[in-house]
């Protein structure tokens, strides 16, 4: 056993040998056809002695490995070398190409992801004073099918170079390019004709008199809602509440142009019409209104008491009261008859003898809310200019005891009458004299 295994050795050994001097002869190329087969025959039997030699003494098949690992370090070694670099740079290869193909992939989804379009790309609005056609073909000869007014707009359906194909509401055909706007021009333009709206996207959004958290409240908007935008302060919008004028943080608003649909001519048509019954029955209905006011003043004239004119007492009064009373009845009365100015003369003096609007002709006339024309300022005119004459004569014989309304204390213009009011009342000229 022990002899056979030195051959073991020795045979390794020599193989090892041999391998290394051919791979030596092989590496600076002085090896020959022949020796190369030599090597290569030398090679092979060496490895059929430790392959056999490995079969028959399997008991010690530590030691016949370690023969084999000096095989293994002959010719094979060079092989397993090359095949290794080989899978090398197969690996790499291969790896490069994934990469690449990972690159073109990425540049490829790059390339082709959608790109989101213009949102005004196919908008066109109208660039007119009163109102744009819509025509049947794309010429001047079509016909009229339809109308866009100023602010209004719609979807082109196909752009010309002179005239495009649009739908605006529920009409559709050409219009002139002339006098439209399109795409950015449209967006540009949209401050100008368009209306813009705000919808609250948020709870309880909170609508301020002033531009300003310090600016009180007004009301709250919830989400959804919707108000007219007039323009903007800073970070504040400026809308319409209501038909006020109050303000919003506009970062709570979503913001958006609103382009008026255009309208066919039926419906313009049914809209005229609409429009004009609306209007006779206003005017039937005012007429109506005029008709019974008018007969109710005559049933007021029917059942007024009988204007009497008598003699009182004359007053002590100084010239700067009987101007000021004067001056009273030509700012109330100066268009009225001499019968209308001597009734609001002796209204003041009415009033002056019950007391309670104060003990002088000064104290009456000024007495808080009761004559108007002391607090729309008819009565410092009248003054700075003068009275009439007939104002001032009206007021002497007041003064002097002629009074044709002795037991009214209140008057007013015949259309604001409320006759349920009066337990007594007179018609002169185009005011009611009563008492309540």
């Amino acid at each position: 056993m022990k002899a056979n295994r030195q051959e073991r050795i020795i045979a390794g050994i020599t193989a090892g040998l041999i391998g290394t001097s051919a791979m030596l002869l092989f590496i600076n190329g002085l090896g020959e056809n022949n020796l190369g087969e030599s090597v290569k025959s030398t090679t092979e039997q060496s490895a059929a002695a430790k392959v056999s030699s490995i079969d028959t003494d399997s008991t010690d098949s530590i030691l016949s490995l370690s023969s084999l690992d000096a095989y293994m370090v002959a010719s094979p070694f060079t092989k397993l070398t090359e095949q290794g670099n080989e899978t090398d740079a197969a690996e790499t290869e291969q790896k490069t190409e994934t990469e690449g193909a990972a690159e073109t992939e990425t540049e490829t989804e790059a390339e082709t992801e959608p790109v989101e379009p213009y949102k005004y790309e196919n908008t066109f609005i109208a660039n007119v004073s009163e109102y744009l056609n819509i025509r049947s073909v794309p010429s001047t000869d079509g016909e009229v099918v339809g109308k866009i007014y100023v602010g209004g707009g719609g979807q082109v359906i196909e752009k010309g170079a002179q005239w495009s194909k649009v739908v605006s509401g529920n009409a559709e055909g050409y219009i002139n390019n002339d006098y439209a706007w399109f795409a950015q021009d449209a967006e540009a333009h949209m401050p100008e004709v368009c209306t813009m709206y705000g919808v609250s996207n948020a709870d309880s959004l909170r609508v301020r008199k002033g531009p300003g958290t310090d600016w009180k409240v007004i009301a709250t908007v919830n989400a959804g809602a919707e108000v007219q935008v007039l323009g903007f302060e800073g970070d504040w919008a400026k809308v319409n509440y209501i038909g006020t004028e109050a303000y919003i943080f506009a970062e709570y608003l979503e913001t958006e142009y609103y382009i008026e649909s255009g309208v066919t001519i039926e419906e313009e048509q049914e809209a005229i019409r609409l429009e004009q019954e609306r209007l006779a029955e206003e005017q039937r209905k005012a007429e109506e209104a005029e008709a019974a006011r008018q007969q109710k003043i005559q049933n007021a004239i029917a059942n007024s008491s009988l204007t009497e004119t008598v003699q009182t007492s004359a007053y002590n009064v100084s010239e700067e009261d009987v101007y000021l009373l004067a001056c009273t009845v030509c700012a109330e009365a100066g268009y009225e008859s001499y019968d209308g100015k001597l009734a609001v003369a002796n209204i003041i003096l009415n009033r002056l003898n019950g007391g309670a609007y104060g003990s002088t002709i000064y104290d009456v006339v000024y007495a808080r809310g009761q004559f108007s024309v002391v607090t729309n300022g008819a009565l410092n005119r009248v003054i700075n200019n003068g009275p009439n004459a007939e104002s001032m004569q009206a007021a002497k014989d007041a003064l002097a005891g002629k009074n044709n309304v002795p037991r009214y204390t209140g008057f007013c213009a015949l259309r604001s009458a409320n006759y349920d009011l009066y337990s007594e009342y007179s018609i002169i000229c185009n005011q009611v004299f009563y008492r309540r």
